[in-house]
């Protein structure tokens, strides 16, 4: 029985959806389309070969929502990296999914990164500056969704802040949770102070 990849990545997706990603494996995976795990493993090399297929899956959407390249900068940055982060977490353990990807393989995620570098070296930032910025960007998006993933949800937050021993945190948590600030607010302040620091460092 022939094996279409976008199939079985899709299916993976919705074990994952199921059942979380520790449960994934490529022999769960063929089980579920029916097929013996040598067949699988023509095509994925094993889980992480899977998972960089997955995150493909994943940001591939945020390619087509990414503002025109002659967006000011710091405007495109922003908007790319909410888009990104909503991609994310629109799945669960998305996050972790896309950890470590290989971009050779999980190629929407370095059209992201590339048009980042672009965008970046058209603002001032050299070439080799540019990939680490970019870096930087993509890298604190991937582990800040992480985090956010396993926050508690919005009913259990007050609880969940309840049981911090810090006072000074979970007074400033409090606060922010009587205001009704939700997880996309707070990252949208974090990748503001991420912006500012970028801009602080443009060359001029």
């Amino acid at each position: 029985m022939p094996i279409d990849v976008g199939e079985a990545v899709r299916a993976a997706l919705a074990l994952v959806e199921a059942d979380g990603l520790d449960k994934l494996t490529v022999r769960r995976l063929a089980t579920e389309l029916g097929v013996k795990a040598p067949a699988l493993y023509w095509h994925f090399s094993g889980k992480r070969a899977l998972l960089d297929h997955m995150t493909d899956a994943i940001v591939a959407p945020v390619l087509t929502r990414l503002p025109p390249p002659d967006t000011f900068w710091l405007t495109w940055l922003e908007e790319a990296g909410l888009a990104l982060n909503a991609a994310l977490l629109g799945h669960r353990d998305g996050p972790r999914i896309a950890l470590g990807a290989d971009l050779r393989v999980a190629r929407s995620l370095g059209e992201f990164a590339e048009r980042t570098v672009e965008v970046l070296h058209r603002a001032g930032y050299s070439l080799g500056d540019a990939t680490r910025a970019a870096g930087v960007l993509v890298h604190f998006i991937l582990g800040r969704a992480v985090e956010d993933q396993t926050w508690p949800g919005e009913h259990d937050e007050a609880a969940a802040i309840a049981t911090i021993p810090f006072p000074l945190m979970a007074r400033g948590l409090r606060e922010r949770h009587a205001a009704g600030a939700t997880v996309t607010d707070n990252f949208r302040y974090a990748l503001g102070v991420l912006l500012a620091g970028l801009n602080a460092t443009r060359p001029t």
